[in-house]
């Protein structure tokens, strides 16, 4: 075989030949001066508490593109070869801008700016910890709890042991709603405290329990669970609410408490003491299926009760009675006070709705209303209706009543007036308070004394404190300016206090 020998000049050649070809290839390359297509609108959004979330629409590049730069407020916060980029931004309001680059480093027009978000300071703390349970053997302590909720997200749970805090979960927050302490000595004391806290660090109020492990004789695990609940009983009350109870269920060691489940699922869990549930929320004229089981500190759980079935109400589409006998004496040029008979309901009136002239102008709880601001000489008709908590209204009842033209004048009485049944007192002697039921000679002094005022009729002078006398009352304590409004309970109005037994005994 014949080797072929190379001259030193002929290597040279060929080192000189690859360079050139080199340079080419690097010419070639950096010939690329074209920059990728501006990117479409991104837009953002935000997905948590601090983190906005962008995203936008594909550039394209006689090359290919490599990636894309991402500005906050014309201020660079990365770069990614994606079409989507999550920012984590302080609090404040920002848009967002993108512009794509390729690989000889052509960078194209920034996008044009996303709408406005706004990142919020998360400073509300997760709700706290609740149904707190431990179950014990000689050596562990099995915590669960119901998860807490949080404006924007529960990120994870703190145990602390007797005031310090255990190590969870060595890779991320621990999310669980349950925790088994162990390695433990037997027949000791310990407390834990379980906390909330979202990503924004706000922490939660705690939920503690105090707690022993079983003596070392206990060795053996209880798995005894509790007798079935007896005598389910499901009362609907409302519309919107069915109301449980049951005969309380028995255990080797203690009932800790029972779940209630409706329609097949668990909606509740009560503590060992409590038997009974008051299930709201409900939809109105709805059949529900109830069952309980009771579960002990071991974690067991009893067959579940037989079921029971309760529907809510029908919607109260009944309206209350009309008022009946509206009557109205001015108590002056510009007032008069109203009166009517109670209205009656299914279920309860709530409250009156007064109209004057076919124009709203009170509603009130009260059988009574003074209407004030009135003209002198003028006669007025009024509308009074009920109406119930579920808002239906009853017929409309109409009367009339008329200002006079002048103030009226209240006689003087002598106390020499001689009543109808029985002698009057003489003037002075009001000096207890009088009031709706009562029946004595000083009422029938109080109902003469309104007769000659004109505020009670002259065949009521019965020495009974009934309705009629209570609203003359009413209309001598607004003739008197003692009190207008309000209520016997409240202001007085309708009883004879101290203002008003004074402004009779200077008659």
């Amino acid at each position: 075989m014949k080797v072929r020998s190379i001259g030193r000049g002929t290597i040279s050649l060929l080192f000189i030949a690859v360079l050139l070809a080199s340079g080419a290839r690097a010419r070639a390359q950096s010939a690329d001066t074209t920059p990728p297509t501006e990117p479409g609108t991104p837009s953002a959004s935000i997905t948590a508490y601090n983190t906005v979330q962008i995203s936008w629409g594909a550039s394209t590049d006689d090359v290919g593109v490599v990636g894309y730069y991402v500005y906050r407020d014309g201020g660079s916060v990365g770069n990614t070869p994606n079409t989507s980029f999550t920012d984590v931004a302080p609090p404040g309001a920002y848009s967002y801008t993108v512009a794509a680059y390729d690989a000889a480093g052509n960078i194209s027009r920034q996008s044009d700016p996303s709408g406005i978000v706004s990142v919020v300071q998360d400073t509300t703390p997760p709700t706290p910890p609740t149904g707190l349970m431990a179950s014990v053997t000689t050596s562990s302590i099995a915590l669960s709890w119901n998860a807490s909720t949080d404006n924007v997200g529960v990120v994870g749970y703190y145990i602390a042991k007797n005031g310090n805090r255990l190590t969870l979960s060595t890779t991320g927050p621990y999310t669980g709603t349950s925790y088994t302490d162990s390695g433990l000595q037997p027949a000791t004391l310990y407390r834990y405290t379980v906390t909330a806290y979202d990503a924004a660090g706000n922490i939660s109020g705690s939920a503690s329990i105090t707690t022993s492990t079983l003596p070392q004789y206990f060795n053996a695990p209880d798995t005894t669970p509790p007798s079935v609940p007896a005598f389910l009983v499901a009362t609907p009350v409302s519309t919107t609410e069915v109301d449980l109870r049951w005969q309380a269920s028995t255990d080797n060691e203690g009932v800790a408490g029972y779940y209630v489940y409706r329609n097949g699922g668990q909606v509740a869990s009560t503590a060992s003491s409590t038997v009974n549930y008051n299930d709201s929320g409900l939809s109105n004229d709805t059949t529900y299926s109830y069952t309980v089981a009771a579960y002990d500190a071991a974690g067991n759980v009893s067959g579940q009760s037989a079921v029971v079935n309760a529907t809510t109400f029908l919607p109260d589409a009944t309206p209350p009675s009309a008022p009946t006998d509206i009557n109205g004496t001015a108590v002056s040029v510009s007032s008069i006070l109203l009166h009517w008979n109670a209205s009656y309901d299914n279920v309860g009136v709530t409250a009156y709705d007064v109209y004057r002239n076919g124009t709203s102008i009170a509603s009130v709880t009260s059988t009574s209303y003074l209407d004030t601001g009135l003209a002198s000489g003028t006669t007025y008709s009024y509308i009074v209706t009920a109406y119930d908590a579920a808002g239906n209204v009853s017929p409309q009842a109409f009367g009339t009543a008329s200002t006079p033209a002048t103030n009226p004048v209240i006689p003087a009485v002598s106390s020499t007036t001689t009543p109808r049944a029985t002698p009057t007192p003489t003037v002075g002697t009001f000096t207890t308070t009088l009031f709706y039921g009562m029946r004595s000679t000083l009422v029938t002094s109080l109902q003469n004394i309104l007769i000659k005022g004109g505020y009670l009729g002259p065949n009521y002078a019965t020495g009974f404190y009934g309705s009629l006398t209570q609203q003359a009352v009413e209309k001598f304590q607004c003739a008197q300016a003692i009190v207008c409004s309000g209520g016997p309970t409240t202001s007085g109005w309708g009883t004879v206090g101290p203002k008003t037994r004074k402004a009779l005994n200077t008659l």
